[in-house]
């Protein structure tokens, strides 16, 4: 089954979706979170998924603050809107593990903003851990 992951944030939300086979995770777009809904929607129609997975930004220690409740509320919304499921999957650090690649070799020249490189690694964590691999559940 085909599932977009979701990095969502104050400014901006990643958008990432992995193949049929679940294997592997691939950026799709950066959206502005002022119109994320809108655009989830659309992207889920056009790329045929059957589920969401919405990073959660847990504290360090595990806890949840103002961040993890809005990225829930999204996650909500969008499941009974479409009608699929949506999953949660600890986001922490991979704002930081999907910049490291996308500084190799460029320095500091890009300004890019990397959250669907960030929604991908959630997404890859997800289905890792599906498919029996690394990574634990928040």
């Amino acid at each position: 089954m085909r599932w977009l992951g979701v990095d969502a944030g104050e400014a901006r939300v990643g958008i990432a979706a992995c193949d049929a086979e679940e294997r592997v995770a691939v950026p799709l777009e950066v959206v502005l979170a002022s119109a994320a809904f809108p655009a989830i929607r659309a992207i889920a129609a056009r790329e045929g998924v059957g589920g969401i997975v919405v990073g959660l930004p847990l504290h360090a220690d595990g806890g949840e603050g103002e961040a993890v409740r809005m990225a829930r509320r999204l996650g909500d919304r969008l499941a009974r809107a479409l009608a699929i499921p949506v999953e949660y999957e600890d986001e922490r650090f991979s704002s930081a593990e999907a910049q490291a690649p996308a500084e190799a070799g460029r320095g500091a020249r890009s300004a890019r903003p990397r959250d669907d490189l960030a929604a991908a690694v959630i997404l890859q964590r997800f289905i890792d851990r599906r498919r029996g691999g690394r990574g634990a559940p928040p």
